[in-house]
């Protein structure tokens, strides 16, 4: 049948028609819609599978190579800085194999659009010595997502499968196989030598990766295209970008394109006689230059080593085309696009975080330090209660941190950190666990809106439903932070913007007193989920008062809501009712009164 899929999409039609029957995953931009169109095919097709989200991606990994090692197909998916997370298992992973066939799907995010580095996930396959694959097109992802599967089951070995936010949200049509459901033969068989191996044997096992790699470089296929004489390599989404641009000024006559599809392992020696024959080569892939540093004399060799290809960024269409004219190839200037007015992120209308950093910022001023943390309320920036935003996790670590920091020192500091629901779950627990058995006093708010909201709504273990099961047990956070040993702990819904104050105030004065973090949990539904948004409109109509209001903007300024509009002709606010739920939140925002609500 043919569908019209995305890139991710289609690299979940690849892994179940391959076999895939275990997956695990967590949610990150723009690898999400992976694994839940993975668990709408188990529903649809009526399979027996296991596919959930995980706590992070550390535990996914784990979990889905356990899989592998009793019989079963099994696949995880993270984007490229979830995959910092889940190094450890992952280097693990490739020393000892695996059995039932193991695929690493890591989307990247070259620019970057969502995340806080643009690395590139090849140069992990490399680091840990496993074979890569790169799609460039929706299609291929589903084509290189069954060979992955199968190169893997062959050798034993995992094998990742990089994309990047281009491929995996750009759409095809792909005409996709049947999928049915096949017999398991689970079984684990016991191997100490492999599977709990000491020093010695490890050395042995690194020994058996060595020489799959070396098999596994001549099933690396390099394709030739177009019939000119100046030779470019390149892979990826830029081998799609090149080919249009060929189309588009007539080069085929003008050069000869080398695509690999597998980035590493690289016969070395094939690439170089290709360099040989034509006396020069221009190295084009996204990301590092992981192709280009596998070539033996790279003399003659043009990319971003030498900084002919930009170091950083996103290669665009438009950068390629500069390349191509770099290289005299082609006649081309960029053209000059007028952009819109910068317009920041920022929380949605009616969202809790909101009123919670209001409060926040109302009781600790500006004199506080604010760790915060990865999720929507890294938006806590636009109403200046973050100044610092690491990676998961890292704004209880930093608080801890900052605390111990000062105190070596006079000059003390309040400490306030923020981090979400999920975030906690994912590796916020951990920090916790330091700063109370090292006594570190700071505030620490967990903004709890049920759900993975920044990338899809996907469920936490708050939560009693799943990916694609419904029968979950749910995890209280207020019993995991009592149990850590937490004895200050208030709970609040986050629309009762003065009973937050209270609290906040109140853990102020523990802190001082006491060498303790004080947690406050501020709880209220996300907007964007139904139950956020019918526990969300409470009144008639949300206006403001023409005559009352001043045109001061501190509404704007402090609550930051996108709702509140300023009208530079009359110099008033006025409040957008094609995006406002009503929730009446902006009322104590306006110093004069002016914003008022119709119950």
């Amino acid at each position: 049948m043919k569908l019209f899929l995305s890139g991710n999409e289609a690299i979940a039609f690849g892994l179940m028609e391959a076999g895939i029957r275990f997956l695990t995953a967590y949610p990150g931009t723009p690898s999400t819609e992976v694994l839940p169109t993975a668990a709408e095919i188990k529903k649809r097709f009526n399979l027996n599978a296991y596919i959930e989200w995980s706590v992070n991606e550390k535990v996914a990994i784990e979990e889905a190579t356990a899989a592998s090692f009793s019989n079963i197909p099994s696949a995880c998916v993270m984007k490229q800085v979830g995959l910092n997370v889940g190094m450890d298992p992952f280097m693990n992973t490739a020393l000892v194999g695996t059995v039932g066939g193991f695929v690493l799907v890591v989307a990247d995010d070259p620019g970057p659009h969502s995340s806080q580095t643009e690395q590139d996930s090849r140069f992990m396959a490399f680091f840990a010595k496993i074979p890569v694959f790169e799609p460039s097109t929706p299609k291929e992802a589903y084509r290189f997502s069954k060979e992955a599967v199968s190169l893997s089951r062959k050798y034993e070995i995992p094998v990742m499968l990089r994309t990047t936010t281009r491929v995996s949200h750009s759409r095809e049509d792909i005409e996709v196989g049947n999928i049915k459901d096949s017999r398991l033969i689970v079984d684990f068989k016991k191997d100490r030598d492999r599977y709990a191996a000491t020093p010695h044997f490890r050395f042995i096992l690194h020994k058996q990766l060595n020489e799959k790699l070396e098999k596994i470089k001549a099933e690396g296929e390099i394709e030739e295209y177009f019939n000119g004489d100046r030779l470019i390599i390149t892979s990826g989404i830029s081998f799609a970008y090149i080919c249009d641009i060929v189309e588009e000024f007539n080069l085929e006559d003008k050069v000869k394109v080398l695509r690999i599809k597998m980035p590493f392992p690289l016969d070395e020696s094939k690439i170089q006689n290709y360099i040989d024959k034509y006396g020069s080569a221009i190295v084009i892939e996204e990301g590092y230059p992981l192709i280009e540093m596998q070539i033996i004399d790279r003399r003659n060799v043009k990319g971003r080593g030498n900084g002919v290809i930009p170091k950083e960024g996103e290669l665009t269409v438009d950068v390629i085309k500069s390349i191509f004219a770099k290289f005299g190839l082609i006649d081309y200037k960029k053209e000059d696009i007028v952009k819109p007015p910068f317009k920041r992120p920022s929380l949605c209308p009616g969202c809790g975080h909101r009123s919670a950093f209001y409060a926040i910022r109302k009781v600790f001023g500006s004199k506080a330090i604010y760790t915060g943390d990865i999720g929507c309320y890294t938006l806590g920036l636009n109403l200046n209660a973050v100044d610092t935003v690491h990676c998961m996790g890292a704004g209880v670590s930093f608080a801890f941190g900052f605390n111990k920091a000062f105190s070596l020192s006079k000059n003390s500091k309040t400490i306030v950190a923020t981090i979400g629901d999920s975030t906690f779950f994912h590796s916020g627990i951990a920090p916790l666990i330091d700063a109370v058995h090292n006594h570190s006093p700071f505030v620490l708010v967990i903004l709890d809106n049920s759900t993975v909201a920044m990338t899809g709504n996907q469920p936490t273990p708050a939560n009693d439903i799943g990916a694609s099961e419904n029968n979950k047990k749910p995890i209280d956070i207020e019993k995991i932070v009592e149990a850590i040993g937490i004895e200050f702990l208030r709970i609040r819904d986050a629309y009762d913007i003065e009973g937050m104050k209270k609290d906040l105030k109140a853990a102020r004065e523990y802190i001082e007193n006491n060498d303790l973090p004080a947690v406050l949990i501020f709880r209220h539904p996300c907007v964007y989920t139904k139950e956020g948004l019918k526990s969300n409109i409470r009144f008639e109509d949300v206006y403001v008062d023409q005559d009352r209001c001043t045109g001061c903007n501190v509404c704007i300024k402090d609550f930051e809501c996108p709702s509140l509009i300023y009208n530079e002709e009359t110099n008033k606010v006025f409040i957008d009712v094609a995006t406002c739920i009503r929730c009446g939140q902006c009322v104590i925002s306006c110093p004069f009164g002016a914003i008022k609500v119709k119950r």
